[in-house]
Order: C-alpha cells, then structure tokens, then sequence
C-alpha cells in the first residue's frame, strides 16, 4: 500500500472543496430568509383586479388642488385633509402596513376633528419603516394615498 502524500494538488482541491461547501451554506441562509411571505399580499389576485381602480384613486389624489399632507411629529403622524372637504363627509381607512411583520399591521377609521386632521399616536407605532396606506371617499369619489416613513421614537 501505498503512503498518502499531501502536496499543492490536494491543497487547492481542499480549499475548493471549502469553498463551494461555504458558497453552498451562504446561499442556503439567503435563501431561507426570503421564504417570509409576509412581504406578499395573501389575496394577490383579487389585488390585481383592483390595481385599475387604485390608480384612478391615486391619480385623482395627486391631482387634488391642495393635497394631502402627512407630517410626522414628535408625539405621532398628523394627517391634514384640505380646507375645503367638511370633515363628516370624509370617510376611509389609514392603514399602517409593516412591511417586515404582518402583526404590526395597523387599520385605522378615517375620522377628522373640525381642523380636517386624523392624528395616530406615536406610542403605538415601533420604531423603522411603515407604508402609510390612506383610502378615503368624498362625494362618492375614491382617493388613494401611498407614502413610506421612518418612525422613529
């Protein structure tokens, strides 16, 4: 029998061999990670049907002559309507959509005091990213409203 001699052949065949085992693992862990379904709306088909109507809604939003205003505040997110809609005729929902957990999630009745503003506290919203989701009607016309901020406390 012949004696095992280790020379640079079998070196670089095991730091290949490392190589790939590691690459291998790496993309295992990536790919476990993207497997949160969370990011994905559930009834995506239904969703899809509806975008047509939802773009009708955010153009009209966009096209408003004074626009909606959403700022951030210490103490929480003031939501300013303009100053010609009578706050009881507005009607809709503010959602908070995490985008990283569903749990987080937040739906809102849209109720505006006699300023024309909806304001969510601050101490129920965690720190980072939320999508604010604002779907209101007035006069039998859809608006819809998308806007991303960083909450921080």
């Amino acid at each position: 029998m012949k004696k095992f001699k280790w020379n640079w052949g079998w070196s670089l065949l095991t730091v290949f061999v490392l190589f790939v085992i590691i690459f291998s693992y790496v993309f295992y862990l990536s790919i476990k990670h993207l497997k949160n379904d969370e990011l994905f709306e559930e009834n995506y088909y239904e969703a899809e049907l509806k975008y047509g109507e939802i773009l009708d809604q955010k153009h009209r939003a966009d096209t408003m002559r004074i626009a909606v205003k959403i700022h951030l505040k210490k103490n929480g997110i003031q939501i300013q309507f303009p100053p010609y809609y009578p706050p009881e005729k507005v009607e809709g929902t503010l959602t908070l959509y995490r985008p990283n957990k569903k749990l987080f999630d937040k739906n809102i009745p849209v109720n505006l005091d006699s300023n024309r503003m909806l304001f969510v506290p601050g101490d129920s919203l965690l720190p980072g990213r939320w999508d604010i989701h604002l779907k209101w009607k007035l006069d039998s016309l859809g608006y819809y409203l998308e806007k991303p901020i960083m909450w921080q406390e």
